[in-house]
């Protein structure tokens, strides 16, 4: 009888803990099931074609001999695609030819981190370049880009911008000035200019 009493009593604690801790699990396996499934699917979104990519130009800003202008890649596809790094820049002259021209990673810069950035139709990746607009020795003249040449993350095909894409970067190399030092941002999903 007493074994039978704590048999059912057993049972009981055994039925109310399931009652209770199901529950509990049910919730940490779903909210994990679904960060994992938000990881996944952003691991799975494709790169972004160059071909179905446009660069906006937007606005720029100076301060302290430093400018800052805002780019973006628009997705003008039909299909979400994904970004993540740092676009390389390549001025040009009236008649497309390489004029001098040393991108580099601006880290740090308006807050961005390297981070993917998944676009869906219409929508943007933004990227700032930086640049400054004097060396500090008045005979140093450097010469204004025409256009310029974009390369997305991750690929090597380019993107050329005609309109509003006149830049003239100075910067120095090893304690010496030089034209076309351009610092670039990681793309990201938030403009910030």
């Amino acid at each position: 009888m007493r074994i039978s009493i704590l048999r059912r009593f057993g049972v009981m604690l055994a039925i109310a803990c399931v009652g209770v801790f199901a529950p509990i699990m049910g919730i940490v396996i779903a909210v994990s099931s679904a960060s994992a499934s938000r990881i996944a699917t952003t691991a799975n979104v494709p790169r972004c074609a160059t071909a179905s990519l446009r660069i906006l130009v937007g606005s720029g800003s100076g301060a302290m001999g430093t400018v800052a202008v805002e780019f973006g890649f628009i997705n003008h596809s039909t299909k979400t695609c994904s970004l993540r790094g740092y676009p390389r820049v390549q001025m040009l002259t009236r008649s497309g030819q390489n004029l001098s021209t040393t991108d580099q990673r601006g880290t740090g810069y308006f807050g961005i981190k390297e981070k993917t950035v998944v676009l869906a139709s219409g929508k943007t990746a933004y990227f700032g370049i930086l640049y400054s607009n004097g060396t500090g020795y008045p005979n140093v003249t450097c010469p204004e880009s025409a256009a310029l040449k974009f390369t997305p993350p991750q690929d090597i095909r380019t993107i050329t911008a005609y309109k509003s894409a006149q830049i003239t970067p100075y910067g120095m190399i090893s304690g010496h000035p030089r034209c076309g030092v351009i610092r670039v941002t990681p793309v990201t999903a938030a403009n910030f200019q």
